[in-house]
């Protein structure tokens, strides 16, 4: 339904419309899902970058270049964007005016999909499979978690690490392995934003091994 709207904007005139939260979900145009990757890693940055710089308000950020152009409108959670080529045909303030009803009808769009109940299949009663026992590990291996994507990611390792730390809910003074886990496959995603999915998916399983190593 979001992209149905998105592409009701780029017959209006808002070239490769996108919408992008700070998840890590992001929908675009049908017209721009050649360059979806290109347009994750984008958003994935700023948003990294924003989270650096720390208690600055940002609801706007233009980048303008000789011939391609990015404009972002931003809140909290999410930011609303227009990647476009420069025109006498298109200017900044009919792109802003476009971008702001747009993020208006997207928030309408996610509120009405929580709100809509959905209908449940009817399922025939089985038995509940056994729990696997939950087993604590040494919360250090976070620190070798971390030393590891450096070597992917760089100077964002910090930041990305402590937003999927936060985002996951980690309780770092019990860690379990199916939470450490669950955090390595978020990193994964993250990281594969920034630095493409082949290099994500590598990252992943060298912390996969690290809490192998961990629980032998």
């Amino acid at each position: 339904m979001a992209q149905e709207l998105l592409n009701s904007f780029e017959e209006k005139g808002l070239s490769c419309p996108f919408i992008a939260s700070k998840t890590g979900d992001l929908v675009v145009a049908s017209s721009a899902e050649s360059i979806k990757t290109e347009i994750a890693q984008v958003t994935t940055v700023i948003f990294e970058t924003i989270g650096a710089v720390g208690d600055i308000d940002i609801d706007k950020i233009e980048i303008l270049a000789d011939s391609k152009c990015l404009v972002l409108a931003l809140d909290q959670e999410n930011l609303t964007g227009s990647l476009f080529e420069q025109s006498e045909d298109v200017t900044i303030d009919d792109i802003w005016s476009s971008l702001q009803e747009l993020k208006e009808q997207s928030a309408g769009i996610a509120v009405a999909e929580k709100e809509k109940p959905r209908e449940k299949p009817e399922e025939k009663p089985r038995e509940k499979p056994k729990e696997k026992p939950r087993v604590i590990i040494d919360a250090s291996i976070l620190d070798n978690m971390k030393d590891a994507m450096k070597d992917y990611l760089g100077d964002f390792t910090e930041r990305i690490f402590k937003n999927q730390l936060k985002a996951q809910r980690i309780k770092v003074e019990e860690l379990y392995d199916a939470d450490a886990r669950r955090l390595i496959f978020a990193l994964g995603k993250a990281a594969g934003m920034i630095i493409g999915p082949s290099k994500g998916r590598d990252m992943t399983n060298k912390l996969l091994e690290l809490l192998t190593k961990e629980n032998i």
